[in-house]
Order: C-alpha cells, then structure tokens, then sequence
C-alpha cells in the first residue's frame, strides 16, 4: 500500500486508505504519518465535530493527500483521487446499517470509475461477492506467493464434507480438522 500511495501522491493525485475498525486508525496513522508526514488526515465518527470539520478542510484544502478512515472516508473530498484502498474489504462494517444506507465498496467503485482512480481491494479472505467478480473477469486478481513478514503461507486442505457424512461423520468438523 505504502508504494502505491507513493507513487500516487509522486503523480499530484493522493490516496485513501479505508479500514474496517475506527481502532484500526491510530497504527495505520502513525505508519503513514511516518512516511507522509503532515501529508496524512483522518477521518471517521469517533472525532469530534471540530476534529472532523479540520480534517476535512485540510483534505478539501489539498493539504492532506493521504485519508485513512472508515467507510466514511470514502467521500474524503479530495481533488484528485490516484487510488482508494480497501483494507479487509469482506468486512461487514464497510456496510452502513444507517440512513443513509451505502456500501463502502460500492461507493469506492463508482468513485473510481467516476475519477479515474485505481480501486483495490486487498484480504487475506476475499468476500465471495469479490472473488466471483474476479473470476468472471470483472476484477483483476492479484495472489501473493510469499507473506510480508517473509514467513511460509499455511498449509490449507478441502474437505468434502459430503464425504464425511458417508463415513458417518454427522459433526460440522471434518475428521481431518
């Protein structure tokens, strides 16, 4: 994400980070701040009125180009939008249960089509609804080979579960599991 954000703000566009947690926000913003310095603003509920309404000016402003929010920052009213991440995006709560009722994504999407901006979604656990998408071709799908700390992926194993139940196996755990 940090090169990509780079490479947008090198190009005068800037970036927005979406987060599905408001606790998210402060490690992400003390990283990005790091690399980004005053560059960064933040954006969801748990700001005051007066924190939100300086953030948002600074966005507006063009003094913050980088946003890293909840759902909400998706509107951050940047200029020029390069990209918008969304972090974890088979996340529930980048559905807002409250009028008015959007999705995250959605939004995300029609912003990016709107402005020419790069949407990506990244998960360790891709939603379904992003997964079919990507194998319909509607997505492009990027699969990492190696983890960021360098570790080895873990092993992963299907099990049928229907013929776990011809063996007798009535649980909803495999025998293997």
């Amino acid at each position: 994400y940090l090169k990509l954000i780079r490479q947008c703000l090198d190009l005068g566009k800037a970036a927005v980070l979406l987060v599905p947690e408001i606790a998210l926000t402060p490690q992400l913003l003390g990283i990005l701040a790091g690399h980004f310095g005053t560059q960064v603003a933040v954006l969801h509920s748990s700001l005051s009125t007066s924190e939100r309404y300086d953030q948002w000016r600074r966005v507006h402003a063009g003094e913050a180009k980088v946003v890293v929010g909840t759902r909400s920052a998706v509107f951050a009213p940047m200029a020029v939008p390069g990209v918008i991440i969304l972090d974890e995006d088979q996340e529930h709560s980048y559905k807002s249960e409250t009028s008015p009722r959007y999705t995250a994504k959605e939004v995300a999407f029609w912003r990016g089509l709107k402005e020419r901006a790069l949407v990506l979604l990244g998960s360790a656990t891709p939603s379904i609804e992003t997964m079919y998408r990507a194998k319909q071709g509607q997505h492009r799908l990027y699969t990492l080979i190696a983890r960021y700390n360098g570790k080895a992926l873990p092993d992963a194993k299907l099990i049928d579960m229907r013929e776990e139940l011809k063996s007798g196996n009535r649980s909803i755990f495999s025998g293997e599991l």
